[in-house]
């Protein structure tokens, strides 16, 4: 007699249950090909389903679970994102589990979330409580939990070798908490695991410090895939970056259904696919049943919740939007000084084609001090000039990390003066065209004074009020009666509060003229990360730096120093104009168009023939 079963046109070893035939299905990708080029199997969503059906059959299966699943199981990187109950945890946490069960001394899953107090509360409890359900069915299922060290490992130790062998955390289910001593420290420290499969859970993404998705390009390489969980706030945290649509936020309509799009993620100039699914609260599976009867799936957003935070909060209202809705609020990205679809649109990072003439550099320093966990010293160079077309634009060169150590015993201001130096020596800028931000900095002129002598570099005080220098050199406001106004050039005093915001709104316009060439990317995120608004007499306003940095988990310093360097060039003979168009742009003053409109129906009156 055979002692082998036949499932999938495949044979198995006698006494093998349809849970192991389906983990091993998984385990090889979905499909087993055979030598004679024979596939069988029914693919990885197919044989997720019914292993989570074998191991949890009392478990709901509605739309939002098997949309879920299926993207799990068919990008490298997905995104599920959502109000709060819309079931993004345990449809990761079970493929997880599965994954892991799929190939137990291959895998390792990695677990994160802000802190132990958030895993336990979410994924990770989820996690064990599947965990212990599947177990009890199943007995055999490989895994050993270590609640102190907040893992699942495949290695089982007999209690006669205790305190003999370790276990080798490499294989299993292991949770890192991101967020320790009240710092985000990413998942740096796991980049270098040697392990054949990587899969990872990431939950409140949202929430986790910029830092965090720096890892995931040394995944890649990998046999990876990653789940990435959170609730829509802003479109520039980590959540909204990883979970970017691929021609980006500013073009993404607000979904009123639950919806999917591919996405591009980017780590500095390397952008990576992934696909993001955005469950609608308003358009919940509980929806889908008549309302007039109970919840049918009582653990998901329904109708009672979306009815009172509306009845609280109104519709229009963040909390609405974070907790019923759950989808990113577009018109979040309306106050940020520059956005991605901007510098796109006008080209800031297309090559810049110079003229005959050389162009001019001019070199910048955002100094900082602290040489560690402060702000960062960022110093570099940009170039001006006339392109083939004969008009001004800039090319910004990639700046660099000043090296500022506590350690010897030079001054700070005098590593940073030193540094300075001999970068423009090699770089063949004289020392009026570097410019620095000397805001409560009085120490640093003084040390640029002792390196470079009688012609030290150039300060720029960011604090104070804006200047009267014209906005742009094609921006104009108009003063005076009807039938007798004058046209002049709008002044920085006019459109903004503060210098420094005169200084970002200055790179803005840059770009919005189409004259930024070969701009960083890791420059223009930073860029996006700070918001404005308006002070008197409706002028923009720029949020502190302090704010930036609480918000957002970083400080914009790339940004700042391409604002000192733009600053500079202006001071060289740099002029802000739309290129390749003589439009006029009108600023305030225009009443004087709604003036001359009531002037020309006046006088079309007067000329029409009236009948006696």
């Amino acid at each position: 007699m055979s002692n082998q079963i036949e499932t999938y046109g495949l044979t198995w070893p006698d006494g093998t249950d349809q849970l192991r035939v389906e983990l091993a299905m998984i385990g090889y990708g979905g499909y087993f090909d055979s030598p004679d080029n024979r596939r069988y199997g029914l693919g990885l969503f197919e044989h997720h389903k019914r292993a989570q059906t074998i191991l949890w059959p009392e478990d709901d299966w509605h739309r939002w679970a098997e949309l879920a699943l299926r993207e799990l199981c068919g990008n490298t990187i997905t995104v599920l994102m959502g109000p709060g109950d819309s079931g993004k945890t345990y449809p990761s946490a079970k493929w997880g589990l599965v994954e892991y069960w799929a190939s137990p001394n291959n895998t390792l899953v990695l677990v994160s979330s802000t802190d132990i107090r958030g895993l336990e509360l979410r994924v990770w409890g989820a996690i064990k409580e599947l965990f212990n359900r599947a177990v009890e069915a199943f007995p055999d299922l490989e895994g050993r939990v270590l609640e102190f060290m907040h893992c699942i490992t495949t290695d089982e130790i007999d209690k006669i070798d205790a305190g003999k062998r370790a276990r080798v955390l490499r294989k299993g289910v292991i949770c890192i908490p991101c967020l320790q001593s009240g710092r985000f420290v990413g998942l740096g420290k796991y980049v270098g695991v040697k392990q054949q499969r990587l899969r990872q859970i990431a939950d409140e993404v949202q929430l986790m410090g910029m830092s965090f998705l720096d890892a995931i390009p040394n995944y890649l390489g990998k046999d990876y895939q990653g789940a990435f969980l959170g609730n829509p706030l802003d479109p520039l945290d980590p959540l909204g970056k990883i979970a970017e649509p691929i021609d980006g936020w500013s073009t993404q309509k607000e979904p009123e259904k639950t919806d999917s799009w591919d996405t591009r993620f980017s780590v500095g100039n390397t952008t990576f696919k992934g696909r993001c699914v955005n469950f609608v609260g308003t358009d919940s599976p509980n929806f889908d049943f008549p309302q007039d009867q109970p919840a049918r799936y009582p653990y998901m957003i329904g109708k009672r919740k979306i009815d009172a935070v509306k009845a609280f909060w109104g519709e229009d209202s963040l909390q609405y939007y974070s907790q019923c809705k759950g989808v990113m609020k577009s018109g979040l990205l309306a106050k940020r000084v520059i956005t991605r679809l901007m510098c796109e649109k006008h080209n800031a990072h297309g090559e810049a084609i110079w003229g005959a003439q050389t162009p001019r550099k001019v070199y910048a320093i955002d100094a900082a001090y602290s040489g560690v966990g402060g702000d960062r010293c960022v110093g570099g160079y940009i170039e001006f000039g006339f392109d083939n077309a004969g008009k001004q634009i800039i090319r910004v060169s990639s700046p660099v990390i000043i090296p500022v150590s506590l350690r010897i015993s030079e001054t700070p201001e005098d590593q940073i003066a030193v540094f300075v130096e001999k970068q423009c020596e090699i770089i063949g800028i004289s020392s009026n065209e570097v410019f620095y931000d000397s805001t409560g900095r009085g120490t640093l002129g003084s040390a640029f004074a002792r390196i470079f002598g009688k012609q030290p570099p150039v300060p720029i005080e960011f604090g104070g009020k804006a200047t009267q220098r014209p906005v742009r050199h094609d921006l104009y406001v108009f003063e005076g009666p009807p039938g007798n106004q004058i046209r002049r050039l709008k002044r920085c005093d006019e459109e903004y509060s503060k210098f420094v915001t005169e200084l970002w709104f200055s790179v803005r316009y840059v770009i919005e003229c189409g004259q930024m060439r070969e701009l960083p990317r890791d420059i223009m995120d930073e860029g996006c990360l700070r918001e404005f608004g308006t002070a008197a007499a409706n002028r923009y306003e720029l949020e502190t730096k302090e704010d930036t940095r609480k918000r957002m988990g970083k400080s914009p310093d790339l940004f700042d120093w391409l604002a000192t360097a733009i600053e500079g060039a202006r001071r060289l003979g740099f002029r802000i104009e739309r290129l390749g168009s003589d439009k006029i742009e009108m600023g305030d003053g225009l009443k004087f168009l709604d003036d001359r409109r009531v002037k020309m129906q006046k006088l079309l009156r007067s000329k029409q023939l009236v009948s006696r």
